[in-house]
């Protein structure tokens, strides 16, 4: 009798800490969505007089390949007019400049600290792929009319700094600065391949 107790005492013994963590242990959060404000500093298009800084949405969407490794890919859209009054022509122009940016990166988000942190700082690193076209019109008089519109893209590497906090077990307040450089163009100056885009949003983590 004492046996069989024993023998019942060493399996329960080995089974219990096998099975437990499988029904207490949450899920990892390996999908995550974002939503946030982007703004868009001395842009890849300023050789040619486009505005240099600009305000946008953004979203983001990324899977967790592992705990510190994860991919996402983000979209954010900025748009700008200007109006300018040439009064000293005769008869006076009006010009009229309508911007629009489409921003896609595509980033490698490696976490520093320990993911199980409730705040995290991470370094991102990838490719950022920006779209811009222009519209501008110019008119004097109601009968004298003139516009043309035009686009571009351009390629960049990317890479920066981002950190996150915790606000529940599926939503977190993020923040992001990142730097890119633009591929395949020709500057005067190094740091004008250079421009910046910064981001603070939030995330929801799918469990």
């Amino acid at each position: 009798m004492l046996s069989h107790t024993l023998l019942t005492t060493c399996l329960l013994g080995i089974l219990l800490p096998l099975t437990s963590p499988a029904q207490t242990a949450p899920a990892s959060s390996r999908f995550y969505v974002g939503v946030g404000a982007n703004l868009l500093s001395n842009t890849p298009f300023k050789d040619r007089g486009i505005v240099p800084r600009i305000l946008g949405p953004s979203i983001t969407a990324g899977v967790n390949f592992m705990p510190r490794l994860a991919l996402q890919v983000g979209l954010s859209y900025h748009g700008k007019k200007d109006t300018y009054d040439d009064m000293f022509a005769s008869p006076a122009v009006v010009t009229t400049v309508s911007t629009k940016y489409l921003v896609i990166p595509a980033l490698l988000r490696y976490t520093v600290t320990t993911p199980i942190n409730p705040i995290n700082f991470d370094v991102l690193g990838g490719a950022t792929l920006v779209h811009v076209t222009g519209h501008t019109t110019y008119s004097a008089t109601p009968s004298t009319y003139n516009e043309y519109s035009d686009s571009d893209t351009r390629f960049n590497l990317t890479l920066g700094p981002a950190v996150r906090a915790a606000i529940s077990s599926h939503l977190e307040l993020t923040a992001t600065s990142l730097v890119s450089m633009v591929v395949g163009e020709n500057y005067y100056n190094f740091s004008d391949r250079l421009f910046l885009n910064t981001s603070l949003g939030i995330n929801y983590k799918f469990n």
